[in-house]
């Protein structure tokens, strides 16, 4: 088989776990806190790492990761049937890599494939024995169900969307920069700026499900280049836009907690984008050889100034 064609049935892939991800995600976000809440967010973990892997194979093989998905469910019923759901979805995957292993001669591949196999078939089977447990959690619990919460107010839907937008958004724009990264150490701050963001955007999601509204997992659009300055330049902006929101957004919050909950991830998308200020320096510094090759002879070239570490803004709410 040629390398453009697995490159292709490996995006494939990649559009069924990110689909996976979101999902299960969702279905976290609309129970709450809980036990079973955190296996399945433990999932969509899994389904992450499968993402990266997935990306880094493509670009082995001089292919290009998508960051698309394919369409997941957000209808939700009870959360046995969501988990059911989930378990269907995971036959499903189960069935696609079996063919994919089948077809694909490259024994790596084959291999990473068959590892993401297992995982996905433990996942069903977990996810059969979550929607168990989940059903006899609510028929226990039938005679003493509480009121439902009422709608929340409009803006305050909006303001929390607004935001889960926005952290889905930079997660995949991350994750697509570390994937395309060579420099490890850039690799490594965008992985984990993206997992910071994707606890951001659990937060959000849970918050406005515990006030009775939807969240949206939706994103807007994504700066997808393979030039480390580029991509990290559309990462500050990107951040300080949100920044900005943020800030803005808690003069509008009566709620306590909600506003310490905003503070505390503007608080982080300060830190974020100093630390892409200061990669940003390191890759333009490392940069700089090539382009002055051609003037090595002038003596009284003075020394370039000692990089220093992001300077991390003083912010009460960092210290939680």
């Amino acid at each position: 088989m040629k390398k453009e064609e697995i490159v292709e049935l490996l995006r494939k892939d990649m559009r069924g776990e990110h689909q996976a991800i979101i999902q299960y995600l969702y279905h976290a976000y609309a129970m709450g806190e809980g036990e079973i809440a955190c296996e399945v967010e433990a999932i969509a973990r899994d389904e992450m790492r499968h993402l990266d892997w997935l990306a880094d194979a493509i670009m082995e093989l001089g292919g290009e990761p998508t960051m698309e998905r394919d369409e997941p469910d957000f209808s939700l019923g009870t959360v046995a049937e969501n988990l059911q759901k989930n378990a269907e979805l995971e036959q499903v995957a189960v069935e696609q890599y079996r063919v994919h292993i089948e077809a694909i001669d490259d024994p790596k591949i084959r291999r990473l494939l068959a590892r993401i196999l297992h995982d996905e078939l433990a996942h069903k089977e977990q996810f059969l024995d979550l929607a168990k447990e989940a059903a006899e959690e609510a028929e226990a619990a039938a005679e003493g169900e509480g009121a439902v919460p009422a709608a929340p107010p409009e803006r305050l839907v909006e303001i929390l969307n607004q935001g889960i937008r926005h952290e889905y958004t930079v997660i995949l724009q991350y994750l697509y920069h570390s994937f395309v990264a060579e420099d490890k150490e850039l690799f490594e701050e965008l992985q984990n700026t993206a997992i910071n963001e994707m606890q951001h955007m659990g937060w959000l999601a849970e918050a406005l499900a515990s006030r009775g509204g939807k969240p949206e997992m939706s994103h807007t659009e994504l700066f997808l280049s393979h030039d480390a300055q580029e991509n990290l330049q559309a990462d500050i902006a990107v951040e300080q836009e949100v920044t900005r929101d943020y800030t803005e957004q808690l003069g509008e919050l009566d709620d306590e907690k909600l506003k310490k909950l905003i503070a505390r991830i503007r608080d982080h998308e300060i830190y974020h984008d100093a630390v892409f200020k200061y990669l940003l320096e390191e890759v333009r510094e490392e940069a700089k050889p090539g382009e002055e090759a051609p003037q090595e002879e002038e003596p009284q070239a003075e020394e370039p100034e000692e990089k220093s570490p992001p300077t991390i803004p003083t912010v009460g709410s960092l210290k939680e």
